[in-house]
């Protein structure tokens, strides 16, 4: 096979580099999988290294069955080496030898689930039944096992108040889960590791079969598996590992970007190629990419480069507030579909912080957009969001017997499904509706009183909150039911996934106050019934939908367009990044990821003022627009905007002049649309303009209520 036609001058050098430690820093987009699926191509077929000697490893399912093809499709003796994920290798690895160390190898390997029923029994042995406790112990357990150490070395080290019973719940965890003869997902890894150092034969065994060891996406590595690589790649010492630090984005999940950056460290020897030609985006998008990523210290340097023309520039917008953010947005991707023949597949809205989207998918739901969320849950389909939806559906309706039951252990009340399907049956058999058996729960006669006590916690919870709602304004009756439910018992703000659950129920709030300045005199039942409108999208077909992500979700991935929204201090970069400056470069590394998903288009905004946390928040633009040379450098430029403040950055807004083949407005009359005009929209039925203000009108639905809608953009029509 000839290389030298299938990859270009950077790619064919590491190729063709197969003896020793070989690092390759590959730059996005710039062909790495297909570098590693032609190296395994060429040790097969030119050294004729048999594919049982190669190992190859990735992150994801995903990347290894997608690696798997591509050497089958160009492997000449249609064998494939073994490729797999760190842990998918581990747990086969176990299969054969575990029984060394004391288990089957029928071994069961549990859940997060399993995991954290594991510890609750176990504290709840400990007459401990605190939810914060809880997590904090298996935070600390999964770190030790990520770091490859026992209970006694990771608490003498850890110290600290709570550093005896972590160690008594660890220890107790590990002979729980030896008696169950189950691993959990972090004992793959550290197992295995155990399992070389104590039978040195076995790591021998893997040592002499692997000549050839490939890993790919190598800033990602945590502690244990940089040791591991290092152990079996001991004998042969031929390992290629391929990464780039500039896109270490993990570093909250236990990654070390330091892994890739020392790697010379580990391997003197080793030789080190980069990959910087970027076969994705066009220069302008490759430009802004260099120029961000450049301000980070912590970097072994590398700078894209592509053969494609400049392209569109990089447009950047500052909006007044987030509402006209969305607009913007949404518009844009409307004059491209129309006058551009680009289709909803083509368009990507990436945000931060997850919180974000829901503004986002109201608009869209009300447009008629379609769209998807990628590595998440729609904004109302979030558990938290429908745990606290349960609880007004239960006050608005205390018949519902479904929301009762969804949140009457939640938070955490000791009350199991055994105690519910009791009291239903009770409830059955005296012909009462389950609200009833909760108000009269002193009198039942099947349930222990013990049980009774919880059943009665929760149902003095249930009269407060009817009462509150008789007695307080639905808006300042919201806020109180958070409050009184009191998540912030149940949602850990030091775990990054828990602080996004709280702030998206601050964010629920802050749609609770928007619903009710719009509607003056709204009620409890005016916006449920608006909600359940507004959030029963369809879903779309096929592919034909706008994407929207978390930049977590969406690398590795590409799109012709992207929108990468909520540019402001405080929002991206995140607000602890502000106070750590190796959190910052990871939040640079995350805006580096960002842009480099663009293929032809990229829109970077931020919005001057922003409703968050039920109240208006005016933020900085953020750094990281100064530092794309988007807007003029500003000492000021950073602090938390007052009003007074906002036009002077808004002044410095630099937008790029659109191209002459793309239309700079949407082409639909909205002249006739009037205050007074009945419209008729697709999915909500006729309405009445109730006010009108340039392209925005507020309208009113008799089942919806008010609601803003951009006239050239919402699916109206005038009702002849």
């Amino acid at each position: 096979m000839d290389y030298t036609k299938l990859l270009n001058d950077e790619q064919i050098k590491p190729v063709l580099d197969t003896e020793g430690a070989v690092l390759v820093l590959a730059g996005a987009g710039s062909g790495k999988t297909r570098v590693l699926t032609h190296r395994v191509s060429y040790i097969m077929s030119e050294l004729g290294v048999p594919a049982y000697n190669i190992l190859a490893i990735t992150f994801t399912n995903k990347a290894a069955k997608e690696m798997q093809e591509r050497v089958m499709g160009i492997a000449t003796d249609g064998n494939t080496p073994w490729i797999s994920t760190f842990h998918s290798f581990c747990a086969k690895v176990l299969r054969y030898d575990i029984d060394k160390l004391g288990y089957t190898s029928n071994y069961s390997i549990f859940t997060s689930n399993d995991s954290a029923r594991v510890v609750s029994r176990i504290l709840k042995e400990l007459n401990i039944d605190d939810n914060e406790v809880k997590k904090t112990v298996r935070n600390h357990i999964s770190a030790a096992k990520n770091m490859g150490v026992d209970a006694d070395t990771y608490c003498n080290h850890l110290g600290g108040k709570n550093c005896d019973l972590i160690r008594d719940v660890f220890k107790k965890y590990e002979s729980e889960l030896k008696r169950n003869n189950a691993l959990d997902f972090d004992d793959l890894l550290l197992k295995t590791v155990l399992l070389f150092k104590d039978f040195p034969d076995v790591l021998r065994k893997y040592q002499e079969r692997f000549r050839y060891i490939h890993i790919d996406e190598f800033q990602d590595t945590n502690k244990i598996q940089m040791l591991l690589v290092r152990m079996i790649s001991h004998v042969h010492k031929n390992l290629f590992v391929v990464g780039d630090d500039d896109q270490s984005i993990y570093g909250w999940r236990g990654a070390e970007v330091e892994n890739i950056i020392n790697f010379k460290k580990f391997y003197p020897t080793c030789r080190t190629y980069k990959l910087q030609q970027n076969y994705r985006s066009t220069g302008n998008i490759i430009d802004c990419a260099n120029t961000v990523i450049k301000n980070n210290k912590t970097r072994m340097g590398k700078e894209l480069w592509t053969a494609s023309d400049k392209g569109m520039k990089v447009n950047y917008r500052n909006c007044f507030n987030d509402k006209e953010e969305v607009d913007h947005v949404l518009q844009e991707i409307r004059k491209l579909i129309d006058y551009n023949n680009y289709t909803f597949k083509d368009f990507a809205i990436l945000v931060r912080v997850n919180a974000l989207t829901r503004i986002f998918e109201e608009k869209m739901n009300l447009y008629g957009m379609k769209y998807k969320l990628i590595g998440g849950f729609k904004f109302y389909d979030r558990k938290e969001i429908m745990d606290t939806i349960a609880y007004l559906r239960m006050v608005a309706n205390p018949y519902d017997e479904e929301s009762i039951v969804r949140i009457i252990n939640f938070p955490k009340r000791g009350i199991g499904d055994t105690a519910i399907e009791k009291m239903r049956n009770y409830c059955y058999a005296k012909g009462i509706s389950f609200i009833d058996g909760l108000l009269d729960v002193e009198n039942n006669e099947v349930l222990a009183n013990a049980m009774k006590a919880k059943f009665c916690s929760f149902r003095d919870l249930i009269v407060d909150l009817m009462r509150k709602k008789l007695d307080l304004p639905f808006e300042e009756f919201v806020a109180y039911m958070v409050e009184r439910i009191d998540f912030y018992s149940v949602y850990d703000m030091d775990i990054p996934e828990e602080r996004n659950k709280l702030e998206n129920i601050d964010e629920f709030i802050s749609v609770v106050r928007e619903y009710c300045k719009a509607n003056d005199g709204a009620t409890l039942e005016d916006f449920m019934q608006s909600i359940s409108l507004i959030s029963d999208s369809d879903d779309a077909d096929d592919d034909e939908f706008i994407t929207m992500a978390t930049i977590h979700g969406v690398k590795g991935l590409e799109y012709k367009t992207v929108f990468l929204v909520g540019l402001e201090e405080g929002i991206f970069p995140s607000s602890r990044a502000l106070l750590n400056p190796s959190d910052m470069e990871e939040e640079r590394r995350c805006m580096y990821v960002a842009i480099t998903r663009a293929k032809e288009r990229l829109y970077i905004s931020s919005a001057g003022s922003r409703f968050r946390f039920g109240k208006v928040e005016y933020n900085a633009v953020s750094r990281f627009v100064t530092e794309a040379d988007l807007i003029k450098k500003d000492p000021n430029s950073f602090e938390i905007l007052e009003k007074s403040k906002y036009e002077n950055i808004a002044s410095q807004v630099h937008v790029p002049s659109a191209s002459p083949n793309i239309r700079t407005d949407i082409q639909k009359d909205i002249s006739a649309f009037v205050v007074g005009s009945v419209v008729v929209h697709s999915r909500f039925g006729e309405g009445n303009i109730m006010s009108r203000s340039g392209d925005n009108a507020v309208i009113n639905f008799p089942k919806l209520g008010n609601k803003n809608f951009n006239l050239k953009l919402a699916p109206l029509v005038l009702k002849k």
